[in-house]
């Protein structure tokens, strides 16, 4: 009778197993079962088989206490295969999962396909872009993005600017039709002005 195999895969499903049948595992078990399910996730990613792949990450990632480097293994692979299966949108989650644990990681451009350098990228910026905003409208508190019209210079000195035009424009025109109506000068002063009606 020949002797018993077993796979890389049941021997990490027994292991799986064992941990839920004791309960909560302790840290250095979840540890140990995240490395076994990681590294056997690797190996299904490189072989194309993407669904086991997924299931095994997904896996590690339902430990309860894994060390932060192993998370942060566990979303890159996330990403990577998400990519793979053109889920722009997974892969972008896992990667801000990712970047919640580690802000200052950045993809190893010679050992990650190129897509997942670029997303990182994009995410990284998008995420620094986000923290700015929220931190000028910390600063800037209850006050109004923009002043309001009547409240801006621009607009009382493009205001005045008017008015001096126009009453330039006016005089100029009172003194022109006083010259074509005949010898005498417009009326100046207070005298000049028609006396009112009296009242009855």
């Amino acid at each position: 009778m020949r002797g018993l195999r077993f796979s890389p895969l049941s021997v990490l499903g027994m292991l799986l197993l064992s941990a839920l049948v004791a309960g909560t595992p302790a840290r250095g078990q979840a540890a140990q079962v995240c490395e076994q399910a990681l590294s056997a996730a690797e190996e299904q990613y490189l072989d194309a088989e993407y669904n086991e792949a997924l299931r095994l990450v997904s896996a590690c990632l339902n430990q309860d206490d894994i060390p932060q480097q192993q998370a942060v293994s566990a979303y890159r692979l996330l990403a990577l295969i998400h990519l793979k299966q053109d889920e722009l949108e997974q892969a972008r989650a896992a990667v801000v999962n990712l970047l919640g644990i580690d802000p200052t990681y950045t993809a190893d451009p010679v050992n990650s396909p190129p897509a997942y350098v670029s997303l990182v990228s994009i995410v990284q910026r998008d995420l620094a872009g986000r923290r700015e905003d929220e931190a000028t409208a910390d600063t800037a508190g209850a006050a109004p993005d923009r002043t309001p019209f009547f409240r801006r210079t621009s607009t009382w000195v493009t205001i005045g600017g008017i008015l001096v035009g126009s009453g330039v424009a006016t005089v100029v025109a009172l003194q022109g039709s006083g010259e074509e109506g005949g010898n005498e000068p417009p009326p100046t002063g207070p005298g000049s002005l028609p006396i009112p009606p009296g009242t009855p």
